[in-house]
This record gives C-alpha cells, sequence and structure tokens, in this order.
C-alpha cells in the first residue's frame, strides 16, 4: 500500500476512534427527548432477532445502521429490503446497496422510511376536515475500508426529514465506528457512534435534538458449539445505558436461528401479564445460492409484537 495512503487511512480511522468516545461522553449527558425517533428503529429482520446486539457483527447488511465499519468487510456488490409492520398500522422499510472495490473500501447507500398513515383533521367544534399525512424518511451514504490487517472503519453522512401534514423538520448526522477481529480467537470488537448532527429545520418553533447514541460490543464464535453470541452496551442521548444479548445459532449449513433480549424491554411493562416477554425476539434465517432470506419476531410486551421481513442479496 502506498504509505501516504497508509497515514491518512490510520488518521482517519484514530479521528473516528476519537469521536466515538467523545459522542460517549455526550450521549451520557441528559439531553431531554429526541426527535427523529424513528432513527431507533432495527433496520433487518437478522439484527431484530438478536435484540440490536450487532455493533460487531460483519459482515452484514444492517453494520450500515449499528456500525458503519462492517460495510468494509463486503466482498461483493449486494444489497437487501426489510419491512416491518409496526403497532398501529405503521409501516417502515429499508433499503440498501453496498459496492466494493470503490479505492480501497467499500460503498454504501441506504433509505430508511417511516409511513405513520393518514390521519382524521378535525376542528375544535369536532368537525371533519378531511386527513392529513404523516412520515419520516432518511437518506445515508457510506464508505468502510480495512485500514490495517484486523481493523475496519467506517464513516456514513445521513439527510433526515420528519413531515406531519404540510409541517416538517429537516436535519443531518454522522455516523461512524471501528471494528477489530481476532480470527484465532473468533472474536469481534466494535464500537461506533450515531446520530451525531445538527437539525436544520423544525416543525414550528422548537428543534427537538437528535436520539445521539454510542454502541459497545462483542461478537464471540463458539469453538465446539454452531453458535454466536454477540454482546452489546449502548446509549441513546435520551435514555439511560442499556444491554443487549443476541445468538446465532446454525441449525444447518444454511439455516439459522436466532434469540435476543433487549434490557430496554423493562421499559415497556404496563402491569400485565403480557409482559414478561418484553424485550425477548426471535427470528429465522436462510441462505439459498446468492440470497438469504430473514424473519423475526419481536416482543413489545402488552403493546403488541413487531413483524420483520429481510430479502438481501449479491449480484
Amino acid at each position: 500500500m502506498n504509505p501516504n495512503l497508509e497515514n491518512i487511512m490510520k488518521k482517519w480511522t484514530m479521528a473516528i476512534v476519537l469521536t466515538v468516545f467523545g459522542t460517549a461522553a455526550l450521549a451520557s449527558t441528559p439531553g431531554g427527548t429526541a426527535g427523529f425517533q424513528f432513527l431507533k428503529t432495527h433496520t433487518s429482520a437478522r439484527s431484530a432477532a438478536m435484540a440490536g446486539a450487532m455493533v460487531a457483527v460483519t459482515p452484514d447488511y444492517a453494520a450500515l445502521h449499528f456500525n458503519p465499519a462492517g460495510i468494509a468487510a463486503t466482498s461483493s456488490r449486494s444489497g437487501s429490503f426489510s419491512y416491518l409492520h409496526h403497532l398501529l398500522d405503521f409501516n417502515a422499510g429499508h433499503i440498501t446497496f453496498l459496492q466494493p472495490g470503490i479505492g480501497p473500501g467499500v460503498i454504501a447507500a441506504a433509505i430508511d422510511y417511516m409511513d405513520y398513515g393518514n390521519f382524521d383533521r378535525r376542528d375544535q367544534d369536532n368537525q371533519d376536515l378531511g386527513q392529513f399525512h404523516a412520515g419520516s424518511i432518511a437518506f445515508t451514504g457510506a464508505y468502510g475500508l480495512q485500514p490495517l490487517p484486523q481493523l475496519y472503519a467506517g464513516l456514513s453522512l445521513k439527510y433526515l426529514r420528519a413531515a406531519i401534514d404540510d409541517y416538517a423538520s429537516d436535519a443531518v448526522a454522522v455516523d461512524g465506528g471501528i471494528l477489530y477481529r481476532i480470527p484465532s480467537q473468533q472474536l469481534s470488537l466494535g464500537a461506533s457512534f450515531g446520530n451525531a448532527g445538527k437539525v436544520l429545520s423544525a416543525f414550528v418553533s422548537t428543534r427537538d435534538p437528535l436520539p445521539t447514541v454510542v454502541r459497545l460490543g462483542l461478537t464471540k464464535s463458539l469453538a465446539h458449539l454452531p453458535l454466536m453470541l454477540s454482546l452489546q452496551l449502548y446509549k441513546y442521548s435520551d435514555e439511560e445505558w442499556h444491554g443487549a444479548l443476541g445468538g446465532e445459532f446454525t441449525v444447518y449449513e444454511n439455516v439459522f436461528l436466532r434469540l435476543g433480549y433487549d434490557q430496554a424491554g423493562r421499559e415497556m411493562h404496563v402491569d400485565q401479564s403480557g409482559d414478561r416477554f418484553a424485550g425477548a425476539a426471535l427470528g429465522l434465517g436462510a441462505i439459498w445460492r446468492e440470497y438469504r432470506i430473514d424473519y423475526a419476531i419481536s416482543s413489545m410486551g402488552a403493546l403488541g409484537v413487531l413483524n420483520r421481513f429481510t430479502l438481501s442479496g449479491s449480484f
């Protein structure tokens, strides 16, 4: 590798490392309720089934959401589409495209949307005035590379827009992360920050802050059992620290069973018997030729369950 290019890559990686820990300090300071809450939604069935414990998992399409460094391990052009049927008949989707071989790394692009549907518009006298629509969307561009033999780094830029009727709020944000793999131990360590940016415009007059997040975690594949375990600690600026644990069991060569639990499920409790499973998740995955199909069901306790479906592949 060209020495000048190698030095640039090392400096770029160091900048990401410093920003990760700087964002951790920022997230540790209570910032009130954040806007753009749709950014907290898992973007793939695999990540949802593992309760979001994905900061050290690579390669995976969801890396763009949890740790952009993970896209650097992609070896072929690929893409994915995910669909989520949310509570109250909200619908969400995620489209990702990855292209390796762009310079020394991998480039990626993604679109995330959340459609809240139509709502009845009424005046102060409860007169019907028709309907209005609400939704949110995010456009993401990212780049990941491998500056050192076992080290990966990535950075992404996002444009965000949330709209309710004729009102809208816009923002820009940056995500970044690093990932270090130890092949001899089948171990990966990851750290990332997300949603660090600025709200450009408010719905009316108040600009709600972005839900800045920091994630730290590790992934370990067991030596004598076809099981990968992933642990993650994370904190959003408007929440406390939480932990998530996920596992992926290889049932057959191309068939996977996944389980996960997110400690944040405790906050969904409304003192009903259905709350016992809040934060738990279950999923299945299968690979056929160049394609992968994943499904996940996540419990929100007595509030209900979320169903996700992802289709991905190389081409």
